[in-house]
This record gives C-alpha cells, sequence and structure tokens, in this order.
C-alpha cells in the first residue's frame, strides 16, 4: 500500500478550514508545522502512521494530534476551539475525502488536555485521534 499520510492530512486541514465557527476563530490559521511568529489564535496538526496488513486489504492507522494555542487571559477560547475541532473530525468519516483512499474510521481516543505553556501567556489544548484508512 502506498503512504496515505499526506492525502490523510491535506483531508483533515481542509475539514477544519471548512468547518462552520472555525473561520471566527483562526481564521486559515491551521497548519502542518506552525511556522515562526504565528499569529494567535492558531491549530497545529500533525500525524503519526503505521500500515497493517490484513488477508483481503492493506492499509494505515494513524494517530492525529491536533494542537490548540490562545493567547487570551482564560483558557475558554482554547476550550471553544478544541470543541469544534472535536465536532468536526470525530466520527466525521464521510467528510474526511481523499483521493485514493478510504477513511474508514476515525474517533477521539480520549486523550487531550488544556494547560498554560511555560511562557505564562500561550494556553495549549491537545486532543488526539485515531483514523484507519484503506
Amino acid at each position: 500500500m502506498a503512504d496515505s499520510y499526506a492525502p490523510l492530512l491535506k483531508a483533515i486541514i481542509a475539514r477544519l478550514r471548512g468547518y462552520t465557527g472555525m473561520s471566527a476563530f483562526v481564521s486559515t490559521r491551521i497548519y502542518a508545522g506552525m511556522p515562526q511568529n504565528t499569529e494567535f489564535p492558531c491549530v497545529n496538526v500533525s500525524i503519526d502512521s503505521a500500515p497493517f496488513d490484513g488477508q483481503d486489504f492493506t492499509g494505515m492507522e494513524h494517530q492525529i494530534t491536533v494542537q490548540v494555542f490562545s493567547r487570551k487571559p482564560t483558557s475558554k477560547e482554547c476550550a471553544d476551539i478544541r470543541a469544534l475541532v472535536y465536532a468536526a473530525l470525530n466520527r466525521q468519516e464521510s467528510n474526511l475525502t481523499l483521493d485514493t483512499y478510504s477513511v474508514r474510521h476515525i474517533h477521539y481516543n480520549g486523550i487531550g488536555f488544556i494547560d498554560r505553556e511555560p511562557d505564562g501567556v500561550t494556553w495549549q489544548g491537545l486532543l488526539t485521534f485515531r483514523c484507519v484508512v484503506t
């Protein structure tokens, strides 16, 4: 099987950028690797991948990590954006279109937090999702 990492990353970023309400917070500041001097709030997406082989099919299992960053005085904005990310991705297989592959399953795996960064100014929220692509 060819690697579905890049097409999945592209689909996730497109889904988040187009999701209702997201642009009100982050505009198009949804990245796969945040550039230096990024304006806040913003979202960063990363993926870890592993291939698998079944008797009749092959595919990849991906762990998607979505980080949300805000510099408001409280964690509310970070929590609001994190809730939008959850709604946009959790069990939304039909809304993630890949050119050559099919998203069979995507769900929030229960790993997440919101915490203040060591700089004392930035809030970070995190969610992880498990995704199977064939």
